[in-house]
């Protein structure tokens, strides 16, 4: 996904899951990586993201009470906290994630101090709000976010293209990099990740004929590449699953 496209409000509509998560996962490395292709699997930023330590994700969620009971919503003062917290650069990416995992835990006197920043946002914030319903927030606060229904989408969040030039991008680095963005595809569809091949072979196609930019790849490695994506997708026509395919793409790339 390229930077541009992506937007400074989502609304993440699903129950809590490992699905939605990931979901949280995958656009906080969109919205963070440091790449102009989004999300790379291997920056800096994208690892953290993975490992669940970047300083630019913060997490707004219930407070502690007496014994450490918890609030039973989320506090309209967290909000106005948010507000100041936005006028501060992000520590390390481009931009700073706020992330609520029960965005429908705001009563209507914190959404409307959230609306006040996502209808003049600064260019270097973001916010995903995680909801089990799309009707629980304010018709105003979702009109400002992209909506994401988690119950029904596709786990290719991003453009299949993206992601095989992101393959690529991968195949001309070092094994790290490679294992890296193998892993973080294992969790594909069957059909996007036929899809996802079926768009590296043609990429592949076209370096080779001289249509598309060659990321620095030899021709002895695109012949090794397109064998290797050509088996890759004979795989997948066996039922072989994606996380078996993305493993044996992660051991045979051609180094």
């Amino acid at each position: 996904m390229v930077k541009k496209h992506l937007s400074h409000a989502y609304m993440i509509i699903g129950p809590e899951s490992n699905r939605r998560k990931k979901t949280v996962s995958s656009l906080s490395a969109a919205l963070l990586c440091s790449e102009d292709t989004a999300p790379c699997g291997i920056c800096r930023d994208c690892r953290k993201v993975s490992a669940g330590i970047h300083p630019d994700m913060i997490y707004i969620e219930r407070q502690p009470k007496e014994k450490g009971v918890l609030h039973q919503n989320i506090l309209v003062e967290q909000i106005r906290d948010v507000a100041r917290d936005t006028a501060v650069a992000p520590n390390e990416a481009r931009r700073k994630v706020y992330i609520l995992p029960e965005a429908d835990r705001m009563n209507q006197e914190a959404q409307n101090s959230l609306l006040k920043i996502l209808e003049e946002p600064p260019s270097h914030v973001a916010f995903l709000l995680c909801t089990a319903a799309g009707d629980s927030l304010l018709p105003t606060v979702r009109s400002r976010c992209v909506r994401m229904d988690d119950s029904d989408r596709s786990d290719a969040l991003f453009p299949l293209s993206d992601l095989a030039a992101g393959y690529l991008k991968a195949a001309v680095g070092d094994l790290a990099d490679i294992t890296m963005f193998c892993m973080l595809r294992t969790k594909l569809t069957r059909e996007d990740t036929e899809a996802f091949l079926t768009e590296v072979s043609a990429a592949l196609c076209d370096i080779l004929c001289a249509r598309r930019d060659n990321p620095g790849l030899s021709p002895q490695h695109l012949l090794a590449l397109t064998a290797l994506i050509d088996r890759a997708q004979d795989y997948t026509r066996r039922n072989v699953s994606p996380k078996q395919v993305f493993g044996m793409l992660a051991a045979e790339t051609p180094r």
